[in-house]
């Protein structure tokens, strides 16, 4: 006994050491948490002298917000023996409010002291905003607590330490008739202050939905002790309630023979599906499970896709694209859609997937083949009718597919004056030479190209400036804006003038009425796109235009002159000073 005594002993000593030459306050505590030896600069942080603080209790020097988690922090301390760098705010001493001081412990029992504690302040290396610190929300939803997770993976796999996930479901729906509305919110902010204190630098958890949270920790956590302490937590506020029903899932936080993308998924597809399944009926207890589950439900919706887009589900439907001053359909658009008995349906979330998960070339290349294949048996069109296809920006970014694309386009010359490609992109295209040089190999062979979605968040002016095409197509919101807001004209003829100025064409999106229609010819956009012409029809060869009709009113009044003036075009005095 006398051997583990002195080891004991001699461990209080390292600490303490360490915590002088680190450290800028030891504070010993007693059995009820009150003060018993405070060494160092006690002035600062707590705003009087170490004899003075000795005797009164910690919690009184603690920022009233912290008192809950710092409750905890000690409950872990004495029941595991140490704490490391736990991020809390302390009152009184220099400054305004609260200081931000990192706090680590250990206890001895032998040494006569409840625990020994440091309180360090922090340092300009440690000053980065964590979900721990003062005032750092508690990452919501699935998607953040799983970048959370990832993330403490990468530093533990660093520093050599093997941490877990647990994720806890507790059987809330019944709180809100259970406690007043304040007693359940007080509840949960201690759920949480638990479990931070448990957590891996006390800023590792995440509420994933309604009374489902997840928490990153070290082996000293158990599921069964955080079931005995939330029921122990619930009934202070309910003590007649029965307790609350928890169920609880931990995993290793092990990424071994994975990749980073490999890691992601699988934490992802993981903690949704507790999610969606709940504590009680969740299965899966390794990422090395997760991901291959994740891996599983992607090939088998991959499977589903390549079944989609090789069968006469997938159709093609034509919107025609109308000359605003010849007042005739000029090309059409090929827009996909999915059948489903009689109906047909906006396929976003399919092309979502295909772009996500690597497949988009697949569904692009069909699309081609398909929109060929009419323009060859006449059909569907009229023989002389043309038509655009949409690619994504990834696609052409994809060497294999752009070599499958020509090769298809070399095989079917007869019918490439007819073609058109518009080039989408949900993403930023990053290497936008290497784009333009696929472009530039289209156009060499008598295609045309068109921007989509001109304006949007992708589709910037820096692809103007980069990309060398034939059309711009204006977002659609400043369509719709041209007659709700101030700026809406303004911006819009300013898109016109300045692809006008650049030798290209644009074209007018989302055209549903006679108004819009006037307005983009008024402001130079040769072409338009809307139901105002025709909705997208699967047979368009008999479609005729409707005639022009009578203008009833002008529509492109003066834009009213902002802070600055105006140029000589009626345009914002800012927009002369456009630079590509």
């Amino acid at each position: 006994m006398s051997s583990e005594s002195d080891k004991l002993r001699r461990q209080r000593d390292r600490f303490i050491a360490f915590a002088f030459a680190g450290a800028d306050l030891l504070v010993e505590l007693d059995a009820d948490d009150r003060i018993r030896y405070c060494a160092g600069p006690s002035q600062a942080l707590f705003g009087i002298d170490s004899a003075a603080a000795a005797g009164r209790p910690l919690a009184d020097f603690i920022d009233r917000d912290d008192q809950a988690r710092m409750g905890e922090l000690l409950r872990r301390l004495k029941a595991t023996g140490r704490m490391d760098r736990q991020r809390v705010r302390v009152i009184g001493g220099e400054g305004e409010g609260g200081a931000q001081i990192l706090l680590s412990g250990i206890r001895v029992p032998e040494s006569g002291a409840e625990a020994h504690l440091t309180f360090s302040r922090v340092q300009a290396h440690d000053a980065e905003p964590r979900n721990g610190d003062p005032g750092a929300p508690t990452p919501q939803g699935p998607e953040a607590f799983a970048d959370l997770a990832r993330q403490r993976l990468g530093e533990a796999e660093a520093l050599g330490e093997t941490y877990q996930m647990t994720m806890i479901d507790l059987s809330a729906e019944d709180l809100d008739q259970r406690l007043e509305a304040d007693d359940s919110a007080r509840f949960m902010a201690s759920v949480e202050a638990y479990l931070k204190a448990w957590s891996v630098g006390g800023d590792s958890i995440g509420r994933l939905d309604n009374g489902k949270y997840g928490v990153i920790h070290d082996s000293q956590l158990k599921g069964a002790g955080i079931e005995e302490r939330l029921n122990e937590m619930i009934g202070l506020f309910d003590p007649a309630g029965g307790g609350i029903g928890v169920a609880t899932s931990t995993l290793d936080l092990d990424g071994a023979e994975m990749s980073a993308d490999d890691i992601g998924r699988a934490l992802q597809y993981t903690i949704n599906q507790f999610v969606e399944e709940g504590g009680g009926g969740f299965a899966i207890r390794s990422l090395a499970e997760g991901h291959q589950a994740a891996l599983d439900i992607t090939l088998s919706k991959v499977h589903a896709f390549r079944q989609t887009i090789a069968s006469d589900r997938l159709c093609l439907v034509f919107q025609p694209i109308v000359e605003l001053s010849a007042w005739s359909v000029h090309h059409y658009e090929a827009l996909a859609r999915v059948r489903q008995g009689d109906r047909l349906f906006l396929p976003a979330k399919f092309i979502n997937f295909a772009e996500d998960f690597g497949v988009i070339t697949e569904f692009d290349l069909e699309v081609v083949r398909r929109t060929i294949n009419i323009l060859k048996n006449r059909e569907l069109l009229r023989p002389k009718a043309s038509v655009a296809v949409n690619l994504s920006g990834r696609s052409i970014a994809n060497e294999a597919f752009v070599s499958e694309l020509m090769l298809i386009l070399n095989q079917n010359r007869e019918v490439l004056s007819r073609l058109m490609f518009e080039v989408t992109e949900s993403h930023e295209i990053k290497d936008l030479p290497a784009a333009n040089q696929v472009l530039q190999r289209l156009r060499g062979l008598g295609l045309q190209i068109s921007i989509d979605d001109f304006g949007s968040g992708a589709a910037t002016f820096q692809y103007l400036k980069t990309l060398q095409v034939d059309y711009v197509k204006i977002d659609g919101s400043y369509i719709r804006d041209a007659f709700s807001t101030r700026h809406g004209k303004p911006f819009l003829k300013a898109i016109s003038s300045l692809a006008s100025d650049l030798g290209i064409f644009s074209i007018g999106e989302m055209v549903e009425d006679d108004r819009t229609m006037w307005l983009l010819r008024d402001i130079g956009v040769q072409y338009g796109q809307g139901y105002y012409f025709g909705k997208p029809m699967e047979n368009v060869r008999n479609f005729n235009l409707s005639s022009l009709p009578e203008r009833r009113r002008k529509t492109f009044e003066d834009p009213p002159v902002l802070e600055g003036g105006v140029d000589g075009d009626g345009l914002p005095a800012s927009f002369s000073n456009i630079r590509l």
